[in-house]
């Protein structure tokens, strides 16, 4: 016999071998993750309202009474839960409303889900339905601030007073270098994790990455469970990549063209001012220098969107603002909540 034939045929049967191993691995991580879906949706229930906006349902955590409610978007591929440390103190004051967009959180999921026009038109109709009524305070974090503006472009009356937290911006992927590719490799490194496996690594004790995950957010310890399934689901993920796809390419043009300006409604800005990278990472302090070279004028520029705007800096705070700075977010919230109502009052 032909010995290089008799040596390929090993080497056929080898990969032959490994494509099966492969796409069996596959099937039961994908079985696993199936299961391990199933049993966290029963295991937690949503804490808020499931709002039916046209054949679907929408997600919305509502504390406190009063008016104006404070409506509170989160950054990309994130669930409202990530701001319940919030709640006691604002809802002490008035009603607030954490929105999971679909795909999010406790909100079903929808093929239409990633671009912020859509999400900004799904709160309007999921506030409508839970009878929330306007006016709004709107706070909107990081990729919540495009989300943010295009609702109150779109129904400036209903709202009261727009609160950006370290907001997006639509020139940020333009004049920030290698954004995009950034993003396009986070999304790919996500999409080809077998999340059944994580799972699994996760439950059996072997890996606690998700755990570390979740407690960075600063969640109080008794959502943290519920934080980790959504970092383990499927639904999550696809949603998270839907956004970031949007991000780069069909959201900013979309906040270009149909939000322009707020007018004269009450703005504040609270920017992100980090201290420098710990250590003598040379290359790492360039990054970052580098970075808020380009964040710190984009931020300034938010504020002139509105005629009636302020600027807040939040000194030693990153990008998640309201965990670093927590006091700094909700007087700035607050602030809006109280003059609205003294408006209210000398109005009456």
């Amino acid at each position: 016999m032909n010995r290089s034939i008799h040596g390929g045929g090993i080497v056929v049967k080898a990969l032959t071998g490994l494509v099966s191993a492969a796409v069996a691995g596959a099937a039961m991580s994908g079985a696993y993750q199936a299961y391990g879906a199933r049993r966290d949706r029963r295991r937690f229930p949503p804490p808020g309202r499931m709002v039916d906006v046209g054949g679907r349902r929408i997600h919305l955590w509502t504390a406190g009474a009063g008016s104006p409610a404070v409506v509170i978007v989160p950054g990309l591929g994130e669930a409202g839960v990530n701001w319940a440390a919030l709640l006691p103190e604002l809802s002490a004051e008035s009603s607030v409303v954490l929105y999971d967009r679909a795909g999010l959180g406790w909100s079903d999921p929808s093929v239409r889900a990633g671009t912020a026009l859509g999400a900004a038109r799904d709160l309007r109709l999921a506030l409508r339905g839970a009878g929330i009524a306007p006016p709004y305070v709107l706070v909107g974090h990081s990729a919540g601030g495009h989300i943010v503006r295009l609702f109150a472009a779109e129904t400036p009356d209903a709202v009261a007073a727009v609160v950006l937290v370290d907001s997006s911006h639509p020139e940020q992927i333009r004049l920030l270098p290698g954004t995009r590719a950034a993003i396009t490799r986070e999304m790919l490194r996500s999409r080809l994790t077998p999340l059944g496996l994580r799972r699994l690594a996760f439950e059996a004790g072997w890996s606690d990455r998700a755990r570390r995950e979740a407690e960075a957010r600063g969640l109080p310890s008794e959502l943290l469970p519920a934080r980790i399934a959504f970092d383990l689901g499927d639904r999550q993920r696809r949603t998270e990549l839907r956004e970031a796809a949007a991000a780069i390419t069909v959201t900013p043009g979309q906040v270009r063209r149909r939000a322009p300006t707020l007018g004269s409604i009450p703005l504040t800005v609270v920017s992100a001012s980090p201290d420098e990278p710990p250590g003598t990472d040379v290359k790492a302090i360039a990054e970052h220098r580098r970075f808020y070279s380009v964040w710190i004028p984009l931020q300034a520029d938010l504020v002139r969107l509105s005629s009636n705007a302020e600027h807040v800096v939040a000194e030693h705070a990153g990008h998640h603002i309201h965990r670093d700075r927590p006091e700094l977010v909700v007087t700035a919230i607050l602030d809006h909540v109280r003059r609205v109502r003294a408006e209210a009052g000398r109005d009456g």
